[in-house]
């Protein structure tokens, strides 16, 4: 099997385990939108910041540098070694982590959502912090020893579990914003303590010092990376509060799952196959065909999906939600636009990676951050969850500028930019051409009128990323398939 029809096997495996983790936001969308309301949205959102936030200044976790240090073993018991070594580490930061939030419930919840009443809603997500961790690295360990079924089946374990209980906690027993963090717990403590003994049954528990250190060595400059870039990412919550409302943070929440959608159905499956294989192409003598065409590819995907999102997402939120929730598509395609540039952000990320140079990247959040704090504090006010839609955008393309610009000094990727400016055109062109002629309206008319629009772009994407010789192989695959 070529390296392209593995990562297309694998990376389609992945997706759609990934794509049932987060599915139950979208089928349940209906019934949150309609016995929560858009402050009881936007205090889910802020809740899993802080629980974002915690984790990563205490949590500790090292998923990067696993694959990074797996591979370099050569052995099997001394590679299981450095899972279960990460385990351990990252298990101790993550249960400080989570005593440390849940023992300051009441002074987090007059910060950060203005009344002590939420504190009871803090200290339940804070064991969130330790299970979200075991979930990680056990799906981590089957990615690295390519068990792509096996993650699919937890996957969907955990999809039925977290429909079953949201159903029962929200619905029948009506116990609305509790219920729905009651049943994200339960769910989340099953599947970890499942996927924990799994791991080790089969690594063991073979834990070395000098793997501890040298892990801990590549993370920390990651670590405070991620805090950075947690900020970039998560702050807006936040700002929106502070200058506007937990309605309009709501409205920010629901805007962002839809944003979203573009990196959990086409990044992260196409990253958890390319985070652990990059390393081995790396090896190659000539690995940069290897890099284009992995580029090319993935931008693609991303580039026509968010041109979906953005052109469908106003008539599916029209559809699935409560009439309070409708403006909330208005910052949709800034948020595809920030989730494509952070996407790609990550792939040139690997000339830090590989030269272990992590704190660059470090070097390059810090950046980010500062200028998209520019971009909140001037847009926000005015603007409200929009405005910090807009700001979210910006920034993301200067965190990919940088990293573009600093990884070629380190270990160039040769890839061509010119293609991915000529697809972010189309699409924001498709999207402005959308919201010119077309409606909200779920009619035939509007949905024929949007699909043409997409097609269009598609194609266009489509030539703008692929070569010459791609093209002619694709013409005489599809006139093969239709002769027979």
């Amino acid at each position: 099997m070529s390296q392209a029809q593995q990562m297309v096997k694998h990376s389609t495996i992945y997706a759609v385990g990934n794509i049932s983790r987060q599915l139950v936001g979208f089928i349940m969308l209906p019934i949150y939108t309609h016995y929560l309301t858009p402050a009881d949205y936007g205090v889910i959102g802020l809740l899993v910041f802080l629980v974002s936030l915690f984790e990563v200044v205490l949590g500790g976790h090292m998923f990067q540098a696993v694959p990074k240090f797996y591979h370099q073993e050569e052995t099997k018991l001394l590679k299981n070694s450095v899972v279960s070594t990460a385990l351990l580490v990252t298990s101790f930061f993550s249960g400080v982590a989570s005593i440390l939030m849940a023992s300051f419930s009441e002074p987090l919840a007059e910060v950060v959502f203005g009344k002590e009443e939420y504190s009871i809603y803090i200290i339940i997500f804070s064991a969130l912090i330790v299970t979200h961790a075991l979930e990680q690295y056990g799906l981590t360990y089957l990615r690295i020893v390519k068990k792509p079924w096996t993650y699919f089946n937890f996957n969907m374990i955990k999809l039925g579990l977290q429909l079953g209980l949201n159903i029962l906690t929200i619905v029948v027993l009506d116990w609305g914003l509790m219920g729905l963090a009651l049943s994200s717990l339960i769910s989340s403590v099953i599947i970890a303590l499942a996927l924990l003994i799994y791991t080790v049954y089969k690594t063991g528990f073979l834990v070395r010092r000098s793997v501890a250190l040298y892990i801990l060595k590549f993370s920390w400059p990651l670590w405070i990376s991620g805090l950075i870039g947690l900020y970039i990412g998560s702050s807006n919550r936040y700002f929106i509060r502070i200058f506007s409302s937990l309605d309009e943070v709501g409205l920010f929440e629901l805007a962002a799952k839809f944003g979203s959608i573009v990196s959990v159905l086409i990044w992260l499956p196409f990253s958890q196959y390319w985070q652990t294989e990059r390393f081995e192409i790396a090896k190659l003598k000539n690995p940069y065909p290897d890099y284009s065409m992995a580029f090319r590819m993935i931008t693609a995907l991303l580039v026509v999906a968010g041109i979906g999102v953005s052109i469908f997402s106003s008539v599916i939120i029209n559809i699935m939600s409560a009439e309070p929730f409708h403006t909330a598509a208005k910052a949709v395609p800034y948020l595809v636009i920030a989730g494509i540039f952070q996407c790609l952000t990550i792939f040139n990320n690997f000339s830090f990676m590989l030269t272990d140079r992590t704190l660059e990247v470090t070097k390059n959040n810090a950046v980010t951050a500062i200028a998209i704090s520019v971009f909140y504090f001037i847009l926000i006010p005015f603007y409200g969850f929009v405005g910090a839609s807009v700001a979210f955008a910006l920034g993301s393309i200067v965190q990919y500028v940088y990293a573009l610009y600093n990884g070629n000094k380190l270990y160039p990727l040769k890839i061509r930019q010119a293609p991915l400016v000529m697809s972010v055109l189309v699409l924001l062109a498709s999207t402005l051409l959308d919201q010119t002629i077309t409606t909200s309206e779920f009619t035939i008319k509007v949905i024929i009128e949007k699909s043409g629009i997409f097609l269009v772009a598609s194609t266009a994407i489509a030539f703008y990323l692929s070569t010459q010789s791609e093209r002619k192989g694709l013409r005489a695959l599809i006139t093969k398939t239709l002769g027979k």
